[in-house]
Protein backbone atom coordinates (compact mmCIF):
# COMPACT_ATOMS: atom_id res chain seq x y z
CA UNK A 1 0.00 0.00 0.00
CA UNK A 2 1.09 3.53 -0.65
CA UNK A 3 1.92 5.51 2.48
CA UNK A 4 0.19 8.86 3.05
CA UNK A 5 2.02 10.64 5.89
CA UNK A 6 -0.14 13.78 5.74
CA UNK A 7 -3.67 12.55 5.03
CA UNK A 8 -5.52 15.65 6.20
CA UNK A 9 -3.59 18.43 4.54
CA UNK A 10 -5.75 21.14 2.97
CA UNK A 11 -4.66 20.29 -0.55
CA UNK A 12 -5.44 16.57 -0.31
CA UNK A 13 -9.13 15.75 -0.48
CA UNK A 14 -8.87 12.10 -1.52
CA UNK A 15 -6.67 9.24 -0.40
CA UNK A 16 -6.45 5.80 -2.01
CA UNK A 17 -4.69 2.76 -0.51
CA UNK A 18 -3.19 4.84 2.28
CA UNK A 19 -1.66 3.26 5.38
CA UNK A 20 -1.93 5.32 8.57
CA UNK A 21 -0.04 3.69 11.42
CA UNK A 22 0.01 5.39 14.82
CA UNK A 23 -1.81 8.49 13.59
CA UNK A 24 -2.87 10.73 16.53
CA UNK A 25 -5.40 13.48 15.81
CA UNK A 26 -7.41 13.39 19.02
CA UNK A 27 -10.24 15.92 19.04
CA UNK A 28 -9.52 17.24 15.54
CA UNK A 29 -12.08 17.96 12.82
CA UNK A 30 -11.73 16.30 9.42
CA UNK A 31 -13.99 17.78 6.75
CA UNK A 32 -14.97 16.52 3.28
CA UNK A 33 -12.20 13.94 2.87
CA UNK A 34 -12.58 10.68 0.93
CA UNK A 35 -10.70 7.49 1.76
CA UNK A 36 -10.68 4.46 -0.53
CA UNK A 37 -9.10 1.16 0.48
CA UNK A 38 -7.21 2.75 3.37
CA UNK A 39 -5.86 1.07 6.49
CA UNK A 40 -5.90 2.85 9.86
CA UNK A 41 -3.86 0.96 12.46
CA UNK A 42 -3.08 1.87 16.09
CA UNK A 43 -4.55 5.34 15.57
CA UNK A 44 -5.86 7.63 18.30
CA UNK A 45 -8.98 9.21 16.82
CA UNK A 46 -10.69 9.88 20.16
CA UNK A 47 -13.29 12.62 19.87
CA UNK A 48 -12.49 13.28 16.22
CA UNK A 49 -15.23 14.86 14.12
CA UNK A 50 -15.56 13.36 10.66
CA UNK A 51 -17.77 15.83 8.81
CA UNK A 52 -19.08 14.86 5.36
CA UNK A 53 -16.29 12.33 4.86
CA UNK A 54 -16.43 9.14 2.83
CA UNK A 55 -14.87 5.80 3.74
CA UNK A 56 -15.04 2.96 1.24
CA UNK A 57 -13.35 -0.44 1.61
CA UNK A 58 -11.40 0.89 4.59
CA UNK A 59 -10.13 -0.97 7.67
CA UNK A 60 -9.62 0.28 11.21
CA UNK A 61 -7.46 -2.00 13.35
CA UNK A 62 -6.65 -1.44 17.05
CA UNK A 63 -7.85 2.17 16.83
CA UNK A 64 -9.57 4.38 19.37
CA UNK A 65 -12.59 6.20 17.91
CA UNK A 66 -14.48 6.66 21.17
CA UNK A 67 -16.76 9.71 21.20
CA UNK A 68 -16.04 10.29 17.52
CA UNK A 69 -18.65 12.29 15.60
CA UNK A 70 -19.58 11.02 12.15
CA UNK A 71 -21.80 13.86 10.94
CA UNK A 72 -22.81 13.37 7.32
CA UNK A 73 -20.07 10.79 6.74
CA UNK A 74 -20.57 7.49 4.92
CA UNK A 75 -19.04 4.08 5.52
CA UNK A 76 -19.26 1.50 2.74
CA UNK A 77 -17.68 -1.95 3.15
CA UNK A 78 -15.76 -0.62 6.14
CA UNK A 79 -14.53 -2.86 8.95
CA UNK A 80 -13.41 -2.21 12.52
CA UNK A 81 -11.28 -4.76 14.37
CA UNK A 82 -10.15 -4.71 18.00
CA UNK A 83 -11.09 -1.03 18.20
CA UNK A 84 -12.84 1.24 20.70
CA UNK A 85 -15.95 3.05 19.43
CA UNK A 86 -17.75 3.87 22.67
CA UNK A 87 -20.32 6.66 22.58
CA UNK A 88 -20.57 6.96 18.79
CA UNK A 89 -23.93 8.16 17.43
CA UNK A 90 -24.09 6.26 14.15
CA UNK A 91 -27.46 7.84 13.31
CA UNK A 92 -25.61 11.07 12.47
CA UNK A 93 -23.80 9.38 9.57
CA UNK A 94 -25.02 9.54 5.96
CA UNK A 95 -26.95 6.39 5.17
CA UNK A 96 -28.13 5.57 1.62
CA UNK A 97 -31.85 5.38 0.93
CA UNK A 98 -31.17 2.24 -1.09
CA UNK A 99 -29.27 -0.57 0.62
CA UNK A 100 -25.84 -0.92 -0.96
CA UNK A 101 -23.60 -4.01 -0.76
CA UNK A 102 -20.89 -4.05 1.85
CA UNK A 103 -22.28 -3.93 5.38
CA UNK A 104 -20.44 -2.55 8.38
CA UNK A 105 -18.28 -5.04 10.23
CA UNK A 106 -17.18 -4.89 13.87
CA UNK A 107 -14.98 -7.64 15.28
CA UNK A 108 -13.71 -7.64 18.85
CA UNK A 109 -14.74 -4.00 19.31
CA UNK A 110 -16.00 -1.90 22.21
CA UNK A 111 -19.38 -0.48 21.16
CA UNK A 112 -20.77 0.64 24.50
CA UNK A 113 -23.25 3.55 24.60
CA UNK A 114 -23.62 3.69 20.81
CA UNK A 115 -26.81 4.58 18.96
CA UNK A 116 -27.94 2.55 15.95
CA UNK A 117 -31.55 3.69 16.31
CA UNK A 118 -33.60 3.10 13.16
CA UNK A 119 -30.63 2.25 10.95
CA UNK A 120 -30.62 -0.26 8.10
CA UNK A 121 -27.87 -2.70 9.06
CA UNK A 122 -28.89 -5.74 7.05
CA UNK A 123 -26.14 -8.34 7.08
CA UNK A 124 -23.95 -6.33 9.45
CA UNK A 125 -21.39 -8.18 11.56
CA UNK A 126 -20.97 -7.44 15.28
CA UNK A 127 -18.96 -10.38 16.51
CA UNK A 128 -17.09 -10.87 19.78
CA UNK A 129 -17.97 -7.29 20.70
CA UNK A 130 -18.93 -5.48 23.89
CA UNK A 131 -22.12 -3.58 23.02
CA UNK A 132 -23.40 -2.53 26.42
CA UNK A 133 -26.08 0.13 26.91
CA UNK A 134 -26.41 0.65 23.14
CA UNK A 135 -29.60 1.48 21.25
CA UNK A 136 -30.77 -0.91 18.52
CA UNK A 137 -34.44 0.07 18.59
CA UNK A 138 -36.20 0.09 15.20
CA UNK A 139 -32.96 -0.97 13.50
CA UNK A 140 -32.96 -3.50 10.66
CA UNK A 141 -30.53 -6.21 11.73
CA UNK A 142 -32.02 -8.92 9.55
CA UNK A 143 -29.41 -11.47 8.56
CA UNK A 144 -26.86 -9.87 10.87
CA UNK A 145 -24.09 -11.84 12.58
CA UNK A 146 -24.22 -10.93 16.27
CA UNK A 147 -22.41 -13.94 17.64
CA UNK A 148 -20.41 -13.87 20.89
CA UNK A 149 -21.41 -10.25 21.61
CA UNK A 150 -22.41 -8.91 25.03
CA UNK A 151 -25.61 -6.82 24.87
CA UNK A 152 -26.14 -6.13 28.57
CA UNK A 153 -28.37 -3.07 29.03
CA UNK A 154 -28.86 -2.57 25.28
CA UNK A 155 -32.26 -1.62 23.90
CA UNK A 156 -34.22 -3.70 21.38
CA UNK A 157 -37.71 -2.57 20.36
CA UNK A 158 -39.38 -2.97 16.98
CA UNK A 159 -36.00 -4.29 15.86
CA UNK A 160 -35.85 -6.55 12.79
CA UNK A 161 -33.79 -9.58 13.78
CA UNK A 162 -35.18 -11.98 11.19
CA UNK A 163 -32.53 -14.47 10.19
CA UNK A 164 -29.98 -12.90 12.55
CA UNK A 165 -27.43 -15.13 14.25
CA UNK A 166 -27.16 -14.59 18.01
CA UNK A 167 -25.36 -17.83 18.76
CA UNK A 168 -23.34 -17.38 21.98
CA UNK A 169 -24.52 -13.77 22.26
CA UNK A 170 -25.32 -12.93 25.88
CA UNK A 171 -27.09 -10.62 28.30
CA UNK A 172 -29.70 -9.47 25.76
CA UNK A 173 -33.28 -8.53 26.67
CA UNK A 174 -35.33 -9.13 23.53
CA UNK A 175 -39.11 -9.30 23.62
CA UNK A 176 -40.38 -11.73 20.97
CA UNK A 177 -43.67 -9.81 20.85
CA UNK A 178 -42.05 -6.43 20.24
CA UNK A 179 -39.34 -7.50 17.78
CA UNK A 180 -39.19 -9.51 14.56
CA UNK A 181 -37.30 -12.72 15.34
CA UNK A 182 -38.45 -15.21 12.70
CA UNK A 183 -35.61 -17.58 11.74
CA UNK A 184 -33.25 -15.85 14.16
CA UNK A 185 -30.75 -18.18 15.80
CA UNK A 186 -30.30 -18.22 19.59
CA UNK A 187 -28.33 -20.56 21.83
CA UNK A 188 -28.91 -21.89 25.33
CA UNK A 189 -28.87 -20.93 28.10
CA UNK A 190 -29.22 -17.27 27.00
CA UNK A 191 -32.27 -18.11 24.88
CA UNK A 192 -34.19 -18.65 28.14
CA UNK A 193 -34.30 -14.84 28.42
CA UNK A 194 -36.78 -14.85 25.52
CA UNK A 195 -39.28 -16.66 27.71
CA UNK A 196 -39.09 -14.12 30.50
CA UNK A 197 -40.63 -11.50 28.20
CA UNK A 198 -43.74 -13.63 27.72
CA UNK A 199 -46.78 -13.61 29.96
CA UNK A 200 -46.17 -17.13 31.18
CA UNK A 201 -45.01 -18.91 34.33
CA UNK A 202 -41.86 -21.00 34.19
CA UNK A 203 -41.79 -23.83 36.74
Amino acid sequence: MKNKPQPFSDEEKECTDGVFDGLAIKGKTVTARSFYGCLFRNCDLTGVTFKNCRFRDCRFESCNLSLAAVRGSSFFSTSFKDSKLAGVDWTAAAWPLIKLPGALEFAGCLLNDCSFFGLCLKGARLTNCMARESDFREADLSGADLTHTDFVGSLFGKTDLRGANLDQARNYAISVSDNKVKDARFSMPEAMALLYCLDIKIV
